[in-house]
């Protein structure tokens, strides 16, 4: 690695260890807190390098803490394969908490699963500043409470960006295929614009010729130090995350820890995006000193992938409430 390369990669390992995108996390509860009245399940099928782990962490500590002697709090990813066996063990009480990907929502909450459709939102600002008590929040979470599920807090679980080789212009994708994260709602997207979605493991170190990728934030800190002759789309959307808890289960906790629940869990999420946020721009900005290129997506391919992604989405939510789909679409203008 050459001395210029150096001391942003040192930056990035410095956060690393900070403990924004964890190598490994320690999830044992000691013996004082098992001792505790009180003991609340947390699930989630995420990666350790994915940032929300991290934060998941950090509010189990940070709640026994606060409620020392009285709360243990267990972390559970052990037989949590995916985001819907996670979002099913919170539902059937198997869990008090969860974090699951707000794409796998699609089911349960399709307005909600708007929000992180591929080239749906013109302006990705305007994503994260829809979940915001003062816009249509309230009503985006009280369609999960129909479903018994408590919302607490989202997180940014990273920029989506098309990769490959090269990137090819939207309106030349007819039949191509893309290896991306799974969800129905981002499946249709793909498809208007041609694409095939393929779930499957992504696999940057190896693209390839027509390669065609959907990479978030923490794929691209693991290729970063090795600098591939990759190139990236600017963000078409983000994979956001939202943690939540069954409402009974809820119901039967004592009001305080109720309360401190719902105000640490807050608390996190604010960490966390502020995290995301300058990790996103550590990564890219390592890549770039590497060599990979930033493609930037000309206005008028963006809009037309805007109008036929919106489409399709409105044709696919026939049965959503719809004052509050026109809401959110009105916003992804």
């Amino acid at each position: 690695m050459s001395g210029t390369h150096q001391p942003l990669h040192a930056g990035l390992r410095r956060r690393v260890a900070l403990g924004l995108l964890p190598g490994c996390l320690g999830l044992a509860v000691g013996r004082a807190a098992m001792a505790a009245p009180y003991n609340i399940r947390m699930v989630g099928s995420v990666d350790t390098r994915h940032s929300s782990l991290a934060a998941m962490e950090r509010l189990r500590r940070t709640l026994e803490d606060v409620l020392r002697g009285r709360l243990a709090v267990t972390i559970d990813r052990e037989g949590v394969p995916d985001d819907r066996t996670a979002l099913d063990q919170v539902r059937k009480g198997q869990a008090l908490m969860g974090w699951v990907r707000v794409a796998e929502l699609t089911d349960l909450a399709p307005e909600l699963a708007t929000l992180t459709v591929p080239f749906l939102f013109m302006d990705q600002a305007k994503v994260l500043s829809l979940l915001d008590r003062t816009t249509v929040g309230p009503l985006l979470n009280d369609q999960l409470r129909k479903h018994g599920l408590e919302p607490f807090a989202y997180f940014d679980g990273g920029a989506l960006r098309l990769a490959g080789a090269t990137i090819p212009s939207l309106g030349q994708l007819q039949s191509r295929q893309i290896t991306a994260r799974p969800g129905s709602l981002r499946q249709v997207a793909f498809e208007a614009l041609g694409l095939k979605l393929q779930a499957g493991t992504l696999q940057p170190q190896r693209v390839t010729g027509d390669d065609l990728m959907e990479l978030r934030t923490d794929d691209l800190v693991g290729i970063a130090a090795q600098g591939p002759q990759l190139a990236l789309a600017e963000p078409h959307a983000h994979d956001l995350v939202v943690v939540l808890a069954n409402r009974d289960m809820l119901g039967d906790q004592p009001l305080d820890i109720r309360e401190t629940i719902r105000t640490k869990t807050s608390e996190v999420s604010a960490w966390q995006l502020g995290g995301a946020d300058q990790t996103d721009a550590v990564v890219l900005a390592m890549l770039q000193q590497r060599g990979v290129t930033i493609t930037a997506i000309p206005d008028a391919e963006r809009k037309d992938a805007h109008a036929r992604v919106k489409d399709a989405v409105v044709r696919a939510l026939q049965n959503a409430d719809r004052h509050i789909l026109d809401t959110v679409l009105a916003y992804a203008d």
